[in-house]
């Protein structure tokens, strides 16, 4: 009976698009996994993309450039951000949601990525020696990318900050394209990996999803400092 009751709480809409996402991303991942089967290795449009990006000789301002940009997908950097967005709900408003949502969308995708990681190995790009190197199927940067970054939009949607939403949106793509991006450049990941990656990713993002729209709606807002001493005034007063 409280099963039903929880599941009734959740908003239809939410859930159909919760449904419809993490069904996109599976099937995407399992395409492209049989793909890789089939094909006994990258495709050709594979080859030529990591040819047109990687650069053979790279100078030192631009490994520095495909760091950077890389830091938002690997585990430091997005730790950082998840730490930073939930000491500032907690200080701002006492508010654990938003911490508490990152946290697992991260956990969950990284985990998930270290497991597929040693049951799917296939040979990844050529080394520089010219031999072929075993490397784990999936872009873990990409993943966890996808993960915290689409994690914090739906939290700022969840939040009502509907007019920031937007630039949201633009920002985890854009940073989400340059991680893709810098893994494939330093010669980590092929362009199938990058999107298999993000697959898992959005996958957990979309069961994550129902579960942020039950915890904005069954528990109770945080009162922000702010709104706690006008409630202090106004007794005061009376």
């Amino acid at each position: 009976m409280a099963r039903n009751r929880l599941i009734a709480d959740v908003d239809r809409r939410v859930l159909r698009t919760s449904i419809a996402a993490a069904a996109l991303c599976l099937v995407t991942f399992l395409i492209l996994r049989l793909l890789l089967l089939l094909l006994d290795g990258p495709s050709p449009f594979d080859i030529w993309l990591s040819d047109h990006i990687r650069q053979p000789h790279q100078s030192q301002g631009l490994k520095i450039v495909e760091h950077l940009a890389a830091l938002p997908g690997s585990g430091k950097g997005a730790a950082a951000l998840i730490l930073g967005v939930a000491a500032w709900a907690w200080l701002r408003r006492s508010d654990v949601r938003p911490g508490a949502l990152l946290i697992a969308a991260f956990v969950v995708t990284k985990a998930s990525i270290e497991v597929l990681k040693m049951l799917l190995v296939h040979v990844m790009p050529i080394a520089p020696t010219g031999e072929s190197e075993d490397r784990a199927f999936l872009s873990s940067h990409v993943a966890v990318a996808v993960a915290t970054l689409a994690m914090l939009v739906v939290v700022i949607w969840l939040s009502g900050h509907r007019d920031v939403l937007p630039l949201a949106v633009a920002v985890a793509i854009v940073v989400v394209s340059a991680v893709a991006l810098s893994v494939m450049a330093t010669d980590m990941h092929y362009f199938v990996d990058v999107v298999s990656g993000a697959a898992v990713g959005g996958f957990w993002v979309a069961v994550f999803a129902p579960v942020g729209d039950l915890m904005w709606r069954r528990l109770p807002a945080p009162i922000s400092p702010a709104s706690s001493r006008e409630l202090a005034d106004q007794v005061y007063t009376r």
